[in-house]
């Protein structure tokens, strides 16, 4: 068991979200691209347009954006531009952007982007629940309820529960609860409820929300009772156990409050 004074470290993360950090290395990008091309007196072309999608990348890692915003930025420009090519109507784009919406909501502000559970990581999970006493399990940031309706089933004795905020990935876990009538699904921010009652808590979330998770579960989960992250890990606070899934690439780390 951990000593109840090993809190995580307050990270000092941007006051601003990601996204707004993209957008202004996009715009910076473009003026400083545009005053050297009316400098030099070329022509806009691919080669420019390419060239500011490299400095953009360039501006958003001088911004402190992790490295996989980097492709972002680099092609943002060039794939807008390629798309006026195919000459979409605009109902398309507006579908896109609806879909899109739905799926991702407020991971801008989260960012806690839609990940989903492997099989193997569902049955290492499985191995850590209890098979002969009642428990209750929950899922924050379920999406579509992999987990869920992999192991609801195969204990019956225990309650199953997903959150969601995201519409489309929280429909998609409704319904299958329906079909199920093993777990229940719930709209709602997990920051915005108490994990008090729960015996397991699991989580694929991102590295970012990581020590305030755990801040939050040490506040309010119960002795004895299991928090499990799949993939990502709490700074500062080592795990009491550490079980490898996808061939030793990623892990399951399980803190015992």
């Amino acid at each position: 068991m951990l000593p109840k004074s090993a809190d995580a470290p307050t990270p000092a993360w941007p006051s601003l979200p990601p996204v707004a950090h993209a957008f202004a290395a996009q715009l910076l990008a473009w003026l400083l691209t545009e005053c050297v091309r009316i400098l030099l007196g070329a022509e806009a072309g691919w080669a420019w347009v390419s060239g500011q999608g490299v400095l953009a990348a360039l501006v958003g890692r001088m911004f402190g954006l992790p490295w996989w915003w980097a492709p972002i930025n680099a092609l943002f420009v060039p794939a807008a531009l390629g798309l006026k090519f195919l000459e979409l109507a605009p109902v398309w784009y507006l579908a896109g952007f609806g879909i899109l919406g739905s799926v991702y909501w407020t991971t801008y502000r989260t960012r806690v982007p839609l990940y989903l559970s492997s099989n193997e990581a569902c049955e290492r999970v499985a191995a850590l629940l209890p098979a002969d006493r009642v428990f209750s399990f929950v899922d924050i940031g379920c999406g579509v309820g992999t987990v869920l309706v992999r192991l609801a089933p195969r204990f019956p004795q225990a309650t199953f529960r997903g959150l969601e905020i995201a519409p489309l990935p929280f429909v998609v876990t409704w319904l299958r609860a329906k079909v199920s009538r093993r777990f229940e699904a719930q709209r709602i921010d997990f920051w915005r409820t108490s994990l008090a009652k729960y015996d397991v808590v699991y989580a694929f979330l991102s590295p970012v929300p990581m020590s305030d998770l755990w801040r939050k579960a040490r506040a309010e989960m119960r002795p004895g009772s299991l928090l499990v992250s799949n993939t990502f890990r709490i700074d500062g606070v080592p795990a009491d156990t550490v079980i490898p899934i996808a061939g030793g690439r990623r892990s399951l780390y399980v803190w015992r409050i």
